[in-house]
Formats: structure tokens, C-alpha cells, sequence
């Protein structure tokens, strides 16, 4: 059993974020340990402000309710994406100090809010408003909507002030339509100004996305190329293949390869790869890795075959397929059961 956020605050599961609040709030004060002096006050203070935390957050209350504490320190995966696990910080004095302003044990933050003072007699609002420090979120997109670009509809949830009225706000969700280039590149950072909750003291932060590349089944993003492994047999890389691709925008693509698949070896096919961020009607390049599959087992009178096919290209200088492949069918012939050969014609 991991730890009842809920039953730390005494709250129901279904409480409103004034009830959080106003829950935190009450409980803080009474066991902030410089207040109470008590031994166990501190590991309980610790317990309010991770319990504050979790359940003032959309997000880690949303995978709390759903996963539990053990979901919520793992990390799970959600529709847009892995959620990264959340880990208090530890230090509950810092909670104290962002919820009350103060690290007075007297604080009284809960009667500010019900009745906020005007505007003019806020102290920060008489010189420059602070701003809060911006919100990031990471943007998974799939190769697919980085390929083709679009718009990719995210829904958050923030404080808003109700009507015109600059002191009293209640939590609304919010859908950000946020641009997709075509090759948009990873770690690539979407701004929304001041989209975070708003309040009368601070300017509201920006919320800002990150973007990552999610993983594809067939390749792997490198800048604008894309890579591509091949698993091929050693007759393959030896007398030549041709590799289908399944491209991104549905095609299918057939490369031959005609040379020697070696350790090491990759074919190139050009304007394959991913649209160029600066330029999408030009495309990087598609690289196809080869993993060459070598037999268990080549019988003795096989192996004579390839040292005779071998030694001719050592001495012709260069790999002669055709003489190899005519060299192993007859061989494959003469083996063959007199009894099962085809009677002459």
C-alpha cells in the first residue's frame, strides 16, 4: 500500500482545489515545526507537503488516482507520451514558503484569498509585477506527424479569473493549438505566453513545449536522415538483394543492392529521409544499416564449391557472381539421385 495523499490532508477524493488549499493550509500550520516543536513534526510536515504537491497538480493527481503512488514514482505511459515519475524534492519548507510567501509558522494565507486587497495596495503590484517561472511539457510526436506536419490540439487546465473581475478565479480547461512544422527537429521549444495560472500578484507563466521523437517500428531519426536495419542471409550480402521500404508517406520503395553487403557496409538512397525543417520540399537521406544472418551449418561438398568459386575470383581479380551461381547449380545438379534426374529430353 503506498501512501493515502487524501487521508494526510483529511479530504475526500472528489475535493475542488480550494478544498486542497484550505486542507494544506490548515494542516501546515499546525504542524510547522518551529511552531509545534515536536519530534515527529517534521516527518509529518514532510507527508502535508508531498500530499500538497501531488494533489494540487492536474497532472500528478490525475496518474495518482489512476496508478497509485507506485505509478506516480514509476512513470507510466500516457496518450501523448511517457509521464516521467514524480519525486518530492524534500525539502517542505520550500512548499511552505511558494504556498504562504513567508516562512512564518503564523501565516494566514487562506483569509487573503477569500478577501484580497485592492489592487493598488498589493505591494509587488506597486512597482513590476513578477512573472512565474515558466511551465514545461514534453510534445511526443510521431515520425508520421513530424513528416507531415499539422496541428497537434493539447488540453490543459489553469487558473482564470472569473468574468472581469482581477481577484477571483476558478480552474478552467484550456485546448492550445500548437503549430507542427514539416522536420520540426527534437528538443525543439513551443511558447505560449502567459497561459499558466493567473493571479493578481504574478504574471502568468509561459507554458512551454518540448518537443521528442517517439520511437518508430522500422526507423530510427538521425537530423534529417532516417536509418533503416536489414536483416539479411550471407547468399544475400554475397550475391546481392533487393530491400523493400515501406516509406512514411505510404509508399513502397525497392532498393537493390548490387554490391557486397560487408561489416560495416550501408547503402544510401537520397531525398528518402525526413523533410528539412528550413526547406520541406527537400528531404534528408534514407541509410540502410545490413545485419548479415551466417548459416549454422554448409555441408563439406558445399564448402568444397566455395573454395573453387573463391579461388576463381582471386584469380580473375573481382567477384564474378554469375560464375559463382553457375558453379554452385552445378554442383546442386550432380548431387542430385540418378533415379530422380529427368530423363533426357
Amino acid at each position: 500500500m503506498g501512501i493515502d495523499y487524501y487521508g494526510v490532508l483529511s479530504i475526500q477524493r472528489n475535493s475542488n482545489e480550494l478544498a486542497i488549499r484550505k486542507a494544506y493550509r490548515n494542516l501546515a500550520l499546525e504542524f510547522n515545526p518551529e511552531r509545534l516543536q515536536d519530534d515527529n513534526a517534521e516527518k509529518i510536515f514532510a507527508f502535508i507537503g508531498e500530499a500538497y504537491e501531488v494533489l494540487s497538480d492536474p497532472l500528478r493527481r490525475a496518474v495518482y488516482d489512476q496508478y497509485g503512488e507506485e505509478g506516480l514514482k514509476r512513470g507510466v505511459s500516457g496518450l501523448d507520451g511517457y509521464i516521467s515519475a514524480y519525486h518530492y524534492h524534500g525539502d517542505p519548507m520550500r512548499t511552505y514558503k511558494d504556498f504562504f510567501g513567508t516562512a512564518s509558522p503564523y501565516a494566514d494565507l487562506l483569509d487573503y484569498l477569500k478577501d484580497p486587497p485592492l489592487m493598488y495596495e498589493l505591494p509587488d503590484i506597486r512597482g513590476i509585477k513578477k512573472k512565474q517561472p515558466p511551465i514545461y511539457h514534453t510534445l511526443w510526436l510521431s515520425l508520421h506527424e513530424i513528416f507531415f506536419g499539422g496541428v497537434k490540439k493539447m488540453k490543459i487546465r489553469r487558473l482564470q479569473y472569473i468574468g472581469t473581475d482581477c481577484t477571483l478565479t476558478e480552474l478552467k480547461e484550456n485546448i492550445l493549438s500548437i503549430p507542427i512544422k514539416p522536420g520540426i527537429r527534437p528538443n525543439t521549444e513551443i511558447i505560449f505566453p502567459e497561459e499558466g495560472d493567473q493571479n493578481p500578484v504574478h504574471i502568468p507563466a509561459d507554458i512551454i513545449f518540448v518537443t521528442k521523437d517517439k520511437e518508430h517500428e522500422c526507423f530510427t531519426r538521425e537530423n534529417d536522415n532516417l536509418i533503416m536495419h536489414v536483416e539479411i542471409s550471407l547468399e544475400e550480402a554475397l550475391l546481392g538483394t533487393t530491400v523493400t521500404v515501406d516509406t512514411i508517406d505510404h509508399r513502397v520503395v525497392r532498393v537493390p543492392i548490387t554490391d557486397v553487403v560487408y561489416p560495416g557496409y550501408k547503402k544510401m538512397v537520397e531525398n528518402e529521409g525526413m523533410p528539412i525543417l528550413e526547406n520541406p520540399e527537400n528531404k534528408g537521406n534514407l541509410i540502410i544499416e545490413f545485419r548479415i544472418s551466417f548459416p549454422q551449418y554448409i555441408p563439406q561438398s558445399s564448402k568444397g564449391v566455395f573454395q573453387k568459386a573463391f579461388h576463381l575470383v582471386k584469380i580473375g581479380g573481382g567477384f564474378h557472381h554469375e560464375m559463382i551461381n553457375k558453379m554452385i547449380l552445378a554442383d546442386k545438379i550432380m548431387r542430385v539421385d540418378p533415379c530422380e534426374q529427368l530423363p533426357p529430353p
